[in-house]
């Protein structure tokens, strides 16, 4: 199963984002991991794109959140892009920087997802937009979901 939904590009909308997608993988075993992926590469788009940016050439900033339920699972979110320079691209950092903290709050996210994701890709471009996308592990069967109860056809 397939589910779109766009967000409007602010960090309240981060954690909306994120219990959307957890919500449509209960009782899977990918449920803590799909709750850290959507929130970095949401937090990315806000944070570091237009998306992010309130107004933008009269548009109000948004993030779009994609999400698979198949094995693997997939996550992605697509941005705004950054309006910048052709080299600036989402990229993953393997190691800290030369005087960075270990603990510091920024500055890994990708880091962590590649470290969850069973793979992870980018594409797009700064003028249109990037699309961040990671695969991960299922861990249960997909056709005992949903749970009885859960969601009703309306």
């Amino acid at each position: 199963m397939r589910w779109k939904r766009v967000f409007p590009g602010r960090f309240d909308q981060v954690g909306a984002a994120r219990h959307f997608a957890t919500t449509l993988f209960d009782g899977t075993g990918c449920v803590e991991e799909v709750g850290i992926v959507v929130g970095e590469l949401a937090s990315n788009a806000v944070r570091h794109t237009y998306s992010g940016a309130g107004e933008t050439g009269g548009k109000p900033g948004w993030f779009g959140l994609e999400v698979v339920r198949a094995n693997p699972a997939r996550v992605a979110v697509t941005d705004m892009g950054s309006g910048e320079a052709l080299w600036r691209v989402p990229t993953v950092r393997r190691q800290l920087l030369p005087g960075e903290r270990d603990d510091a709050d920024s500055g890994r996210g990708l880091m962590l997802v590649s470290r969850t994701a069973l793979t992870l890709g980018v594409y797009g471009s700064p003028l249109v937009g990037h699309t961040v996308w990671a695969d991960l592990e299922l861990g249960s069967d997909i056709d005992a979901w949903p749970p009885p109860g859960h969601l009703r056809a309306v």
